[in-house]
């Protein structure tokens, strides 16, 4: 890049990365110690709440708690990737089981062989910070260079717990929301009256409604009705004053 050779080995990546080189050298696919020991069934049976399906396809929000949080970390941070966070790869089942099971795994190796896959073509670059660290120590100008700022916050805070369907009981433990007992109610709070049938309700709303129109239309046709026999007696009166008198 800018006809300045760039070769980062083994030690020099450990070094800039501030990893060490221990645990189990995980490539994305079952290492041979594992192999006697691991089943995909067992796996999925030690990380998923009860009664879920152990045939189907696996998803994140069939995880127990504390396996949820894990993958989460798995998805962003180790292993990041932009699509099917909430669909579960044999890679992070096997991550996730080792990790229950408390196996030590390398994790810088298995970072520079992510970063060694993604120097294929068209395949999406990983770890953008750590390629960022390494242009930094071979002093590659970047001044002139395209970058996208990030802009999305990878906090794990209680925000990313409710985004996973969890909510906190009257103890302060994390709950999945459809197992959190009904809230009791508080002695002070004044209880909702009983809720009437709509149905019923409706229709006796509609019947008060015409028969107040029909008593208002009888008032007011009364009230014209004295209105015009007052009128009709005026008339007369009015007739009667002004109308020559007959000669005899």
């Amino acid at each position: 890049m800018h006809q300045i050779p760039i070769v980062v080995d083994q030690s020099l990546f450990y070094s800039l990365t501030k990893q060490s080189s221990q645990g189990v050298p995980f490539e994305c696919t079952l290492v041979d110690d594992w192999k006697h020991v691991y089943s995909s069934h067992d796996a999925r049976k030690m990380v998923c709440n009860d009664h879920v399906d152990m045939t189907g396809r696996l998803l994140a929000g069939s995880f127990t708690f504390e396996c949820r949080i894990m993958h989460f970390i798995l998805c962003r941070v180790l292993l990041p990737r932009s699509t099917n966070l909430a669909q579960v790869s044999e890679e992070d089942l096997i991550l996730l089981w080792a990790l229950q099971i408390g196996h030590q795994i390398d994790w810088a190796h298995l970072v520079r062989y992510r970063m060694h896959k993604a120097l294929r073509a068209n395949a999406p670059l990983s770890y953008p910070h750590l390629v960022t660290l390494f242009l930094h120590y071979f002093n590659v100008p970047l001044e002139d260079e395209p970058f996208v700022k990030v802009k999305r916050s990878f906090a794990i805070d209680a925000g990313a717990f409710t985004s996973f369907g969890y909510r906190k009981d009257m103890d302060g433990q994390w709950m999945r929301k459809q197992d959190l007992p009904p809230p009791i109610p508080d002695e002070h709070t004044p209880s909702l009256p009983p809720q009437r049938d709509t149905s019923y309700s409706l229709l006796n709303d509609v019947l008060t409604e015409l028969r107040d129109l029909w008593a208002f239309i009888g008032d007011r046709f009364n009230a014209m009705d004295s209105c015009i026999t007052r009128l009709e007696d005026d008339m007369s009166f009015i007739r009667h004053c002004f109308d020559p008198p007959v000669d005899s």
